[in-house]
């Protein structure tokens, strides 16, 4: 899995150059409504305080990110409105972000056949206050899904809303057009773990 994620992180240090601007990238975009100080993200990214100064003001001036002065100090947020922020956010889920750090924690658990992130996280507007949501199909080891769960968003910092099906139950519930499960089957999806006639 570490070598899977690091040939993942070089991927996107291709397509965005930097692995402090993909660090930021992920902060800001996995938390869209918090403001950061420059000094705050130094442990966030694990980075200088000058890598990082230099990588907010890129991300400034193509519009990503926007500031604004409280108190002597100066706080960057989000841009919600920057153009390509779907795209962007399904790029990190699919990769060092949300959805990476899902994945490797799901293999500690067994049975699962599909996994895939759903909701406003995926095909809308997510705030702080927006569940991360979960689907999993499988034969799932119950047991361990709690404390991963619990650990998952203690490390995402977003309550993570999952919903658990056995592949006959979901099945059985497409079949009978349960409207619930249409409308997951049809929505836009992050897939984690694929199974080629889950969904």
């Amino acid at each position: 899995m570490k070598e899977n994620k690091n040939s993942q992180v070089t991927l996107l240090e291709r397509l965005f150059s930097s692995r402090v601007r993909i660090c930021l990238l992920s902060t800001f975009i996995l938390h869209p409504d918090e403001q950061y100080h420059i000094r705050g993200l130094e442990s966030e990214v694990d980075a200088q305080y000058s890598a990082i100064w230099r990588e907010l003001n890129n991300l400034e001036r193509i519009g990503l990110v926007s500031s604004e002065s409280s108190a002597g100090r100066k706080l960057y947020r989000l841009n919600t409105g920057f153009p390509i922020l779907q795209e962007l956010r399904s790029i990190l889920l699919k990769t060092v972000g949300a959805g990476d750090l899902i994945r490797e924690f799901l293999t500690d658990i067994g049975g699962i056949e599909t996994a895939f992130i759903f909701g406003s996280f995926v095909g809308g507007e997510p705030d702080i206050k927006s569940d991360l949501d979960l689907m999993l199909i499988g034969e799932v080891e119950l047991s361990k899904l709690s404390p991963t769960i619990a650990r998952i968003e203690e490390r995402l910092g977003r309550e993570v809303n999952y919903v658990v099906y056995t592949p006959d139950e979901w099945r059985s519930r497409l079949e009978n057009d349960d409207p619930f499960a249409s409308n997951v089957r049809d929505a836009a999806k992050i897939m984690l773990i694929e199974s080629d006639d889950a969904i």
